[in-house]
């Protein structure tokens, strides 16, 4: 029990330093620290900044302010949050995936698509992860490639946002197989049409030899774009759907299979097993790839569910009670819900974090929400953060991931 109280306190003040250290601009731990003038971000809903390729009508998966395009005045989306950080932030961000033209050569530049896949299967019928034709990060990259004549800059920054969506569809395609049941333990009823566009059900063993090919995939385009020049890619790896409010829908034995594609027990990483986590999966394949060197590291990779897993934590999910010292709401209430703001908001009881076809952000209109009455909140709709969500993230990336890597 004390060592668990412990942990806690130590995590909310390494979080608490983390937010005070951004709002100070923090300090530079190398002598010749990264100062990107590009950030170029490839993959899903992290990134997107209202890509109009995407399957959300070209809005960003986040809150959006009081209209459909971004009229908020501080950063939405992870990518935009990094981008301010070394003032490459505008309320205009360029988009270019199927751009054609001179390709900007300052400020954030993002090709990501919300749903975007990293591996769609091969029966499946539509290559986003809800059923979109969202170009895939391989099509991303290569899209990139091609404009800049497979030349990165030596200072850009390349930022890789992509795998949550591949958990989900794995794990929607693998309850269409064994059936699935909500959290008081009533059957819940998959789309049939989804299922169907995402590849059909799936067995376990398929699950995992599929998250397999899907590290293979992400290699490859890191690979790409070490081979075009590339000194710096993040890559930020998928978040815990089990403690989305959509996982948290869903019983014990759902939730823990959500877990288990997104990290491991400590036991259970090792090499040869099959089943090991994305996460495990892409760590093993980095170290054996891109150790790191004298002159630094190619590639940083980001192991957002242990961040997550933190400012998640509370007594509805079974965790240290963590949360409430970032947003007053808990995991399973979505900001995109609330019909009136306030202390103890009221929301829409139809709005429910198993219908997916909420997971699309909203608008925050003016007669709901201010700029800032978003903060309380983590979650924006069942599978998306809030801008507050986002932001806490990309402080803790670049306040000590970075930190440890040098590269700032």
């Amino acid at each position: 029990m004390r060592l668990n109280l412990f942990r806690s306190v130590l995590g909310v003040a390494v979080l608490l330093l983390l937010s005070l250290l951004t709002s100070c601009g923090g300090s530079s731990s190398t002598v010749n620290p990264l100062r990107p003038t590009r950030i170029i971000a490839f993959g899903d809903a992290f990134s997107d900044v209202g890509n109009p390729g995407n399957s959300n009508g070209g809005f960003r998966y986040t809150i959006r302010g009081v209209s459909a395009a971004n009229t908020l005045t501080t950063p939405s989306t992870l990518a935009e949050g990094l981008a301010n950080v070394y003032g490459l932030w505008g309320n205009t961000v360029a988009m270019q995936t199927g751009q054609a033209g001179a390709f900007p050569t300052t400020g954030l530049v993002s090709y990501a698509m919300g749903n975007s896949l990293i591996n769609p299967a091969v029966t499946a019928t539509a290559k986003g992860g809800l059923g979109g034709t969202e170009a895939t990060l391989t099509e991303q990259v290569n899209d990139f490639l091609t404009r800049v004549d497979n030349k990165v800059g030596s200072d850009d920054l390349i930022l890789i946002t992509a795998g949550t969506k591949d958990l989900f569809s794995l794990a929607y395609r693998y309850f269409g197989s064994v059936g699935v049941k909500k959290s008081d333990g009533t059957t819940h009823g998959l789309d049939a049409t989804l299922l169907a566009k995402l590849g059909g059900a799936m067995t376990e063993d398929a699950v995992y030899a599929q998250l397999d090919d899907t590290v293979v995939k992400l290699i490859a385009a890191l690979e790409s774009l070490r081979a075009a020049g590339a000194k710096h890619v993040l890559v930020v790896e998928p978040m815990n759907l089990s403690r989305t409010p959509w996982g948290l829908s869903l019983d014990k034995t759902a939730n823990d299979f959500l877990r288990s594609l997104s990290y491991d027990t400590d036991t259970s990483c090792i090499k040869n097993n099959q089943k090991n986590s994305f996460h495990c999966k892409l760590t093993i394949a980095l170290v054996n790839k891109y150790p790191a060197t004298v002159n630094g590291q190619f590639v940083l990779a980001v192991d957002q569910a242990q961040l997550f897993n933190l400012i998640s934590g509370t007594t509805s999910t079974g965790n240290a009670n963590t949360y409430q010292y970032y947003f007053s709401q808990l995991p399973t209430s979505m900001a995109c819900a609330v019909t009136t703001p306030g202390t103890t908001p009221v929301f829409d009881t139809t709005y429910s974090a198993l219908d997916l076809t909420k997971a699309v952000g909203c608008n925050a209109s003016a007669t709901i929400w201010t700029d800032t009455a978003y903060t309380s909140f983590l979650f924006a709709d069942p599978l998306h953060l809030t801008p507050q969500g986002n932001a806490l993230l990309a402080a803790s990336i670049y306040n000590s991931n970075m930190y440890r890597a040098a590269w700032r």
